[in-house]
């Protein structure tokens, strides 16, 4: 009788658009706005800023991007399919919903990585709104700005020119705004805080494995991503030292307060369920007949190897 009513529960819940659900898929859809028309320019400039004449860092020369705003942007969906594959791969079901019921552990797998994707994706969002309407407000002319503005002023000296007009008509009218939107960097943003949060993610969700090295590897990749994209900047004369540095402290600090408060630090004991899939739903350690012993009690947590997959 206890079977067929954990069946019961395992069954496939009938989706519903509600209206929170509404609500933030009208939120989600403005906020694509928001960036779309922030990263081609069309928003109006509110600050125009000025440069002296005889300022060097801003008359270096345009070299292109090694990390292009496309690649930076298809590395976000990094972390997600590094989500996904570690809740596929390491997820254990409940113990009425175990390895009789393949498919409600494939629905466990897919709501547990659903659940982590949108901590990680709200989080990310947030901080590129946040980075994008810094840049609108404040900004900062580029290392390469006088190169790529040529504008129609006789600069001599150590004059402050407030008013001028961008004459280079070779570029994009979008690149040649860019040009003034140094500060502050959204590539080493972006970069460091996916860097942290799958980090973190892999330290706090990962269980013990056999190999030692395979973590500590995967962390130590991302890092060097974030590390190899943030400095590419300041290489490439996109970004001045200081806007790296700024970018970086705040991809870090939304990193660290999405890991800390909507994550709760990963930790399956402080996470709100509404409902789950299978009444002991908690209860995720599958014991192999070599992790139990005589009396059948469980051998302790930390004893569990790979044969015991990840928790939620």
């Amino acid at each position: 009788m206890a079977d067929v009513e954990s069946q019961k529960i395992c069954g496939k819940a009938k989706p519903r658009i509600t209206i929170p659900m509404a609500i933030d898929g009208l939120i989600l859809t403005l906020v694509a706005c928001f960036l779309i028309l922030t990263e081609l320019g069309l928003l109006p400039q509110v600050v125009k800023r000025g440069y002296y004449c005889n300022d060097q860092s801003i008359q270096h020369e345009y070299k292109g991007d090694t990390i292009t705003t496309v690649t930076i942007l298809l590395s976000g969906f990094v972390p997600v399919l590094l989500i996904w594959l570690t809740e596929a791969f390491l997820y254990a079901p409940s113990i009425n919903c175990g390895k009789t019921e393949p498919g409600s552990r494939c629905r466990g797998a897919l709501r547990e990585a659903w659940y982590w994707t949108k901590k990680y994706g709200r989080g990310l969002v947030t901080m590129l709104v946040i980075i994008g309407t810094i840049k609108i407000f404040l900004g900062e002319l580029r290392p390469h700005f006088l190169y790529t503005c040529k504008p129609d002023v006789d600069c001599q000296g150590n004059e402050y020119i407030t008013s001028y007009t961008c004459t280079n008509r070779e570029e994009s009218h979008y690149f040649v705004r860019d040009a003034s939107k140094s500060f502050p960097s959204g590539h080493s943003a972006m970069s460091v805080f996916e860097a942290i949060f799958m980090i973190w993610y892999l330290e706090k969700r990962v269980p013990r494995l056999r190999s030692v090295l395979t973590i500590p590897l995967c962390q130590m990749v991302l890092m060097c991503w974030a590390v190899f994209c943030s400095l590419s900047r300041i290489t490439d004369n996109r970004h001045h030292w200081w806007d790296v540095l700024a970018g970086s402290i705040a991809g870090a600090l939304a990193a660290i307060i999405t890991c800390l408060f909507a994550c709760r630090n990963f930790e399956a004991s402080k996470r709100p369920r509404k409902s789950s899939l299978c009444r002991d739903h908690d209860h995720k350690l599958i014991t192999s007949n070599s992790t139990n012993t005589p009396g059948g009690t469980p051998l302790h947590k930390e004893e569990i190897t790979l044969n015991n997959v990840i928790h939620a």
